[in-house]
């Protein structure tokens, strides 16, 4: 592997082995390779074979930040006193990994979208048990007419769904330990940590036994009291639907109505509508599921478009930053031989922090050297690389001498700021006081504040010096903008000076994409969880309205109506069910859209992702909510088109 550092050439070096470092965020999203040397190596790179960082745990209270703070502070005093330099301590939040707002996020998701699932399967419970009532209301009739009481014929169902409950449970659990041991791996492997134990609480046994047993025995009650309460004479003639179900309502006047209209879709209309209780719980089933499908397109769309503002807000193709400031003539002179560069910006760079007048700067910074940092920018007058959206007050102009404009990250570290007020910012040692004049939503960053180039150039004391460098080229793909790198590199080295970083902004999205996988892939997957359970209860719903019209059907059937024309009819409704969910499902994923988008945005970047509708979400919801209607209502109907007359007018 060639490795070159700051102060030595490049030079090959042998992989020696495979190290895990729980410590920093994963490769592949930072898009950055961590490695580990001797300190022989490190002079071998041309470097000087000293330790320069020393890194310590707290014996007491080591997840209280203020205790560590205090702790490292005073180690940093004796250490000064001992005639040693201490630049900086790091002190990242305790007991918190650089990607937990990822993690949160998910686990956001996964605990609202749990709880919606247990309330649609609740439902979906309720109305199996009242299909199977309504399928077995004449069995309920003869059970009394031969002396069983009205509590019996409950406790039989009730003892039904308990066990029901009981076996799905104890085939539950074991299950739900695997996935949720399957999951916990790949988000471990996701976010560079190690699973150290698998141990589940207690309470969550026991929550999963009373959602197993006691949430389906409560959704069932009413329709086992309903079922069970029938007397004899009404389940004895019990013959589907009662004349008076229909009719009774302004919408059952408008379809009757309705003109133009082919009688199978008249029929499927009105069919529709004669159960209204049992059509709202099945559109709640297939519009939850629907909405949440769009939601999630609509977050990946959103994310897309967030993404799509690294290259909108940004108007440069590569970003070099260097180990040392530098003049900024020998590093024009030095860019203008190389091939592919067409406009060159230079800014000031430094690392900074909120100051405590009197102490050793504390920085945030994770050990990966991103997470958690905060830098200090020195803006060019008049720049064009960067149009960052305003969120408060106002960009900088060139004659600022003492306004500072942070991004949201670098707003989010300072509680209760706002604009016109003065925060003290501590730059290479030195406090300095500057006046906020606004805040800007900037992409892909951390938290950053930006002052013009004079007030940088003053209070660092150096003008006409740079520490960044931001370029556009002619290059037209990836490859060729890390050639152009590579001779910015060279050309600089020339001159003295050394590159600390390069980085193609392609490779800034590509890691951003990366950050935001597995919510997305998390909101998609719950997403056909939900549209499983609102196909289940449309064919239930399809079930119980063929077993309560069988008597209709034959009166059809003896007056010419042929099979195919019963399952047209069938089929139809479930069509029309879908389509009517889908309505209320486009309704319900605006809002979750922008429910969901705020949390897993402030989460995860401190800024709320905006309302974006995928143009795929709805027109591809649409499709798959009739396809899987007509597919969920096409067994009830084929098994009703099969019935004979005869068959169908002895129901009952």
């Amino acid at each position: 592997m060639l490795v070159k550092t700051p102060h030595g050439p490049s030079r090959e070096i042998a992989i020696s082995g495979l190290v895990h470092d729980p410590s920093l965020a994963p490769g592949v999203q930072e898009q950055t390779v961590y490695g580990y040397i001797t300190r022989e190596t490190l002079g071998l790179l041309g470097e000087k074979p000293v330790l320069d960082e020393l890194r310590i745990r707290v014996a007491d209270h080591p997840f209280d930040r203020a205790s560590i703070d205090a702790t490292a502070r005073g180690l940093a005093n004796r250490l000064q006193k001992s005639d040693h330099i201490v630049r900086q301590i790091q002190v990242p939040q305790p007991g918190r990994h650089p990607h937990q707002g990822q993690m949160e996020g998910v686990l956001f998701l996964f605990v609202s979208f749990s709880v919606m699932a247990l309330g649609l399967s609740a439902i979906l419970v309720a109305t199996l048990i009242s299909a199977m009532v309504v399928r077995q209301i004449r069995e309920i009739g003869v059970m009394k007419a031969i002396g069983a009481a009205t509590g019996q014929i409950a406790a039989l169902y009730v003892t039904m769904v308990g066990m029901l409950g009981a076996i799905a449970t104890a085939a539950a659990i074991p299950l739900a330990l695997l996935a949720a041991r399957l999951f916990s791996d790949a988000i471990a492997n996701l976010l560079n940590f190690t699973i150290m134990s698998y141990q589940v609480p207690f309470w969550v046994f026991g929550a999963q036994i009373a959602s197993g047993i006691l949430v389906p025995l409560l959704m069932a009650t009413f329709p086992i009291i309903s079922g069970s309460r029938v007397t004899v004479h009404q389940a004895i003639n019990d013959y589907g639907l009662k004349s008076e179900t229909f009719g009774q309502h302004r919408l059952d006047s408008v379809l009757t109505r309705l003109q133009g209209v082919s009688r199978v879709y008249l029929l499927a209309l009105r069919n529709m509508f004669r159960r209204r209780g049992r059509l709202i719980l099945t559109l709640g089933l297939l519009a939850s599921g629907g909405g949440m499908f769009m939601t999630a397109m609509n977050i990946r769309a959103a994310w897309e478009g967030y993404i799509g503002r690294i290259y909108a807000d940004r108007h440069y193709d590569v970003q070099i930053k260097l180990n040392e400031p530098a003049h900024e003539d020998r590093l024009r002179s030095a860019l203008q031989t190389v091939k592919g560069v067409t406009k060159v910006e230079l800014w000031g760079y430094s690392e900074t922090t909120l100051a405590q007048p009197g102490q050793v700067d504390i920085v945030r910074t994770y050990p990966d050297g991103g997470h958690g940092s905060f830098v200090l920018l020195g803006t060019p007058p008049g720049t064009t690389m960067v149009t960052f959206r305003l969120l408060a007050g106002r960009w900088l102009q060139p004659a600022d001498s003492d306004a500072v404009v942070l991004n949201q990250m670098a707003f989010a570290l300072i509680p209760g700021v706002k604009i016109g007020d003065t925060i003290s910012l501590s730059l290479r040692g030195r406090a300095m006081k500057w006046r906020v004049a606004g805040i800007v939503e900037e992409i892909g960053f951390p938290a950053a504040a930006y002052v013009s180039e004079k007030a940088y150039a003053q209070a660092a004391g150096m003008a006409g010096q740079a520490q960044m460098i931001r370029i556009t080229s002619s290059a037209a793909g990836q490859a060729e903008r890390v050639e152009v790198i590579r001779s910015i590199e060279q050309a600089l080295a020339t001159t003295g000076v050394s590159v600390r970083e390069g980085l193609p902004l392609a490779i800034l999205r590509t890691a951003m994409v990366e950050h935001v996988s597995v919510l997305v892939n998390t909101l998609i997957a719950t997403a056909v969880l939900l549209g499983l359970i609102g196909v289940l209860g449309l064919a239930s719903t399809m079930s119980m309205n063929v077993i309560e019209r069988t008597r209709e059907l034959g009166v059809m059937r003896a007056i010419g109506a042929t099979p195919g024309t019963i399952m047209r009819i069938i089929v139809t409704e479930g069509v029309f069910i879908g389509g009517l969910s889908w309505v209320f499902a486009v309704m319900i994923s605006v809002p979750l859209s922008l429910l969901v988008g705020r949390v897993v945005g402030m989460l995860s970047f401190k800024v709320p992702l905006g309302l974006t509708i995928s143009p795929f979400a709805m027109p591809l919801c649409l499709v798959v909510v009739l396809l899987i209607s007509g597919a969920s209502a096409a067994w009830p109907a084929s098994r009703a088109s099969r019935l004979t007359v005869r068959k169908v007018l002895a129901y009952g």
